[in-house]
């Protein structure tokens, strides 16, 4: 396996789109109850949590990026090869399928639970699944250039729906987040932790690197996306304290959504069936750059057709969403896929780059001798 991934200069972009990759791969269905979660955890305190995540994100970007740079035009697979040898590299790639494939399939399982409680109880699994799946297909089928514009699209079309927030904002009690700082720091920590499923995405970057033109320039982009993923889950998980109250919220899954009920407006008074039918355009990003990423490696790999991949994956995603139905399983599937996405992520980087450090420090040491 070659370290380097050729891409022709038609296909690749300007750094400036992983701004919009970054961004929409993480705002999805972990953001629609990751308020609940994280109060279970962290208590009123959860908003110190999140920015111990933020703060984190970067660092762990950081190390991404510090990897990436190690090499002309390489991504995870091929590094992780050239690390620790072809084939522990492949069994690590191995995880990373599994990993993706979970997730791919949480998402599509999470939002279509959504529009089963939100808006059409007796809509049969299959029927919405497919409807996804249909859409995914379409857009990977352009190539990476229309997935980055699907990323670019939907971001424009759905971002006013943060503006929306405005009317339960003004509904808050601020009693509710007192006393300040009254969770310990390991259920800060453990807080921090559970946003790991809501942030999941992030590692896209060590796929699309090869693709990027200007690769000097993927920093920038990337920490602003970051920035804006953890604002987002501030605000949602603040107004949702504030808003809910302790009894209530822990009660609320999807507390994000629910925030959306008592917004109205002359002509529309459920605006949280517009704002669930909206969320599909929020989702359809995640899908769309997870299968991507879930065809690359697959690719990369096994040197498997990216056509033949597609469509293989793609019923192996509905035979699976029609038999994961009830929560309890969606709930298993979701935090099963958190906690390994959170050692693949969080964790496993940290690894590569050490790995990198020692065996340049190794190298050097040997031209000296």
């Amino acid at each position: 396996m070659k370290t380097n991934v050729i891409v022709k200069p038609e296909v690749a972009v300007s750094a400036f789109y992983l701004f919009f990759i970054v961004h929409t791969i993480q705002t999805g269905a972990g953001i629609m109850g990751v308020p609940r979660i994280l109060y279970l955890e962290a208590g009123h305190d959860a908003w110190i949590s999140i920015l111990i995540a933020g703060l984190y994100l970067h660092f762990i970007a950081w190390v991404m990026i510090s990897i990436l740079k190690e090499y002309d035009s390489a991504d995870i697979i091929g590094i992780q090869c050239d690390l620790y040898g072809k084939y522990i590299g492949i069994t690590i790639g191995i995880v990373f399928l599994i990993y993706q494939f979970f997730i791919l399939l949480s998402v599509i399982k999470n939002y279509v639970e959504v529009v089963q409680v939100f808006i059409f109880p007796s809509i049969p699994i299959w029927l919405m699944s497919l409807f996804l799946l249909s859409l995914m297909i379409y857009c990977v089928l352009g190539g990476f250039r229309v997935v980055v514009g699907t990323s670019f699209i939907f971001f424009f079309m759905t971002v006013w729906l943060a503006l929306t927030i405005y009317k339960p904002v003004t509904y808050m009690n601020w009693d509710n987040f007192l006393p300040i700082a009254q969770s310990g720091p390991l259920e800060l920590l453990k807080g921090a932790q559970k946003t790991a499923y809501t942030v999941l995405g992030m590692e896209i970057l060590l796929f699309v690197y090869p693709y990027i033109k200007n690769k000097e320039k993927v920093a920038l982009p990337v920490h602003i996306a970051l920035a804006l993923t953890t604002s987002l889950i501030l605000l949602v998980t603040t107004v949702s304290i504030g808003y809910f109250g302790p009894d209530h919220l822990e009660q609320t899954v999807w507390a994000t959504l629910s925030l959306f009920k008592i917004i109205s407006f002359p002509i529309i008074e459920r605006f949280d069936f517009i704002a669930v039918a909206m969320w599909m355009m929020v989702v359809i990003p995640n899908i769309v750059l997870l299968c991507w990423m879930l065809i690359h490696t697959t690719n990369r790999m096994f040197n498997a057709p990216k056509k033949k991949s597609l469509y293989v994956i793609s019923g192996l995603l509905f035979l699976a969403s029609i038999l994961i139905e009830y929560r309890i399983d969606i709930n298993t599937l979701t935090d099963t896929t958190s906690k390994l996405g959170f050692w693949i992520v969080f964790v496993y980087p940290l690894f590569v780059f050490l790995s990198l450090k020692i065996r340049k420090l190794w190298r050097k040491r040997r031209r000296t001798t």
